[in-house]
């Protein structure tokens, strides 16, 4: 037996107001039935149903535990920046290390519940068999677990999901080589806390890896208080990890820049100095070493970076300051690779965040069991796709080249040539990328409007968190231009200007074109034909993946167009929003491969459930036998069926005539 809801299809009589939805039952020998899935009930009933206490309501116990389930995320959420940011707490290794454990042991717990009384509760009812057999528990239906559903809509597609699995594998990395550090080292404080701390969010971050990808469709409708509970806690470790990694990526890179700053400075002096007589002889690496250390130590123990003494003094007890202190060890002995890890992790948290928050958004929500055989072969139409294609590979050997340019200026010392190669390669990816949106806008014109799926809510919220990041970066990068022209009352360079002014209308137009492409499908017979904007769509996604690694790579150089005097405010919020960069770029490319596989495929596509596509597909539905209650001429003439569904777009009442049959349900 075969179940379809079509909850579009509806009947009004003529005050208007609607009646039960239509469910259709239909045997394997196709003969469909007509019935309400509503129950009548009484005068009594109703009134009980309406004075009934709201601590008696399925909807609003649900909605008061929802309520509650935020609050704590919110709480967790700022206690956990308290923690990172205090340098109480941090000086207070147990209660850090407590934090830390609570947070992760917590979602590994979840998950396991998730796996074992959900998912798979096979294992557990077998237990239960076996404690039944044993004359353990005498009623062992009431015990068991029922194996949760999977409904058709997903928490992020297929790309988003991969971009998980490769963020998470990396970030596994990142906390294996921290524990690796820590096992070979001398300086890690209570090695037993800190090997299970990073053991912990090893298996946490897999566990969560391999639940994101495969079972983004499953429905926690069993347990929904402990659900609900559980995905805020998920959210909650999510930020936390992605504040905590935010943070260490920051002060490292303060460091970095402060030692390249103070380091010649002070070389300089010590050389002079010498030079001039001194008996002190220290080599170019033991000052840099110095100033780093130095500059380390001061930055974490007042937030704020100081100025080093006159002379260098020796500290062999930083490594175990830094640890105790909550950085991360692999940022200083690892440099970009440990940056380049540390970005991936911080991409994988924040797409874990918007994954489960969508999922606790779910929770609870009525969803419609779509029946449908798992096709075996997959088809691409790749037609109307092969000039965008190659146009985006050539920006990608153009980067690649850039790259090469940028390492062999940088070997050979020549700063400012390494980051004219950058300027000018941002400048090119930009304004090209700027062209292609506004043309592609005016290409899918041509195209058909459908409301967009729910499951492209958590693109969306990615899609402008990104775009936030953006904003804030060009921003800045004006602000700190107009300020340098200002102290140097000089014209200067204007490349950077230009270049900020381009990312950021490409960034505007490339959002705007995304969400209004996401919402537009290839219907007509003319879109079906010559699929206006798939070139377009083909050459953007390519050069979103190309943006992607080359600002990767760029983040692990220093920033271009920002001035070196750059206010200590402005580097802070420069190193926070540089992961939202990347993984705009990322998100950018997810979205368009979405796009060119749906709004091209012809198909049309539901807004939550499952319906039909008109009222005219239905109507071989309607001729078929319908035992149900017969329909007198006097109740058949006040009633309407409506097509509510995008198909019927003048929405008008069609009235029952013979031809549909001779009774339907009335209620």
């Amino acid at each position: 037996m075969v179940i379809a809801a079509v909850p579009r299809l509806s009947i009004k009589d003529e005050d208007g107001e609607r009646k039960n939805p239509v469910v259709f039952i239909g045997d394997d020998d196709g003969t469909t039935y007509m019935d309400s899935p509503q129950v009548m009930m009484t005068s009594a009933d109703r009134v009980a149903e309406r004075f009934k206490p709201w601590i008696h309501d399925t909807k609003a116990t649900d909605f008061f535990v929802g309520l509650l389930t935020c609050m704590y995320a919110l709480i967790i959420t700022i206690g956990s920046v308290v923690v990172e940011v205090s340098p109480t707490w941090s000086e207070t290794s147990s209660i850090d290390t407590t934090f830390y454990l609570y947070m992760y042991i917590t979602g590994i717990l979840f998950i396991l519940y998730c796996y074992f009384f959900s998912i798979y509760p096979e294992t557990y009812n077998n237990l239960i068999d076996l404690l039944n057999r044993a004359r353990i528990i005498a009623y062992p239906k009431s015990w068991y677990a029922t194996r949760i559903i999977r409904v058709g809509e997903g928490s992020g597609t297929l790309y988003l999901r991969l971009g998980a699995v490769l963020f998470g594998s990396v970030g596994c990395v990142l906390f294996g080589l921290e524990l690796f550090l820590c096992l070979e080292s001398s300086y890690c404080k209570r090695p037993e806390t800190t090997i299970l701390k990073w053991v912990c969010a090893i298996v946490f971050t897999f566990l969560q890896m391999h639940f994101i990808f495969c079972n983004s469709k499953v429905s926690l409708d069993n347990s929904r208080k402990i659900a609900k509970f559980g995905m805020m806690h998920l959210v909650s470790v999510n930020l936390w990890t992605w504040f905590r990694f935010v943070l260490a990526k920051q002060q490292a890179k303060v460091a970095k820049k402060h030692k390249r700053s103070i380091g010649y400075a002070h070389v300089a002096a010590n050389y002079s100095k010498n030079s001039s007589g001194s008996s002190e002889n220290f080599t170019f690496d033991d000052d840099l070493t110095n100033m780093t250390i130095n500059a380390i130590l001061n930055f974490n123990s007042t937030g704020d970076v100081q100025a080093p003494p006159t002379k260098p003094t020796y500290n062999g007890d930083i490594r175990s300051s830094i640890i105790a202190n909550g950085r991360i060890f692999a940022l200083d002995q690892f440099g970009d690779v440990a940056t380049f890890l540390t970005t991936c992790l911080i991409e994988y948290s924040l797409i874990s965040a918007a994954v489960m928050f969508v999922q606790w958004k779910s929770i609870g929500e009525e969803h419609v069991v779509k029946v449908s055989k798992r096709k075996s072969k997959m088809r691409i139409d790749c037609s109307s796709s092969s000039s965008g294609m190659f146009a985006g590979i050539m920006s990608l050997i153009t980067t690649f080249v850039s790259m090469g340019m940028y390492t062999i200026f940088e070997t050979l010392r020549n700063n400012s040539s390494a980051m004219m190669v950058f300027g000018v390669v941002d400048l090119l990816m930009f304004s090209t990328a700027l062209i292609a949106c506004i043309i592609g806008l005016w290409r899918v014109r041509k195209l058909q409007y459908r409301p967009h799926i729910r499951s492209e809510a958590i693109d969306e919220i990615l899609l402008v968190m990104g775009v936030i990041g953006e904003i804030i970066y060009c921003s800045v990068g004006m602000d700190s231009f107009v300020a340098e022209k200002g102290i140097r009352n000089e014209t200067g360079k204007i490349l950077p200007a230009i270049v900020f002014c381009f990312r950021f209308a490409q960034v505007i137009f490339q959002a705007a074109f995304i969400l209004i492409l996401s919402r537009l499908r290839c219907i007509s017979p003319y879109a079906m034909k010559n699929k206006p904007g798939k070139q377009i769509i083909t050459f953007l996604l390519v050069t979103n993946v190309t943006l992607f690694i080359f600002q990767t790579y760029e983040g692990m150089k220093p920033t271009f167009g920002m001035s070196p005097n750059l206010s200590l405010t402005y580097t802070y919020i420069i190193y926070s929003v540089a992961p939202l960069l990347v993984f705009y770029r990322f998100h950018s490319s997810v979205c368009f491969a979405e796009i060119w596989k749906l709004t091209y495929s012809g198909k049309e596509i539901s807004s939550g459930h499952a319906t039909i596509p008109g009222l005219f597909a239905a109507i071989p539905y309607l001729r078929s036998p319908l035992p149900s209650l017969p329909v007198t001429p006097q109740t058949a003439s006040s009633c309407h069926l409506h097509d509510t569904s995008d198909t019927n777009p003048l929405g008008l009442p069609l009235p029952f005539h013979s031809s549909f049959g001779s009774q339907m349900t009335m209620k």
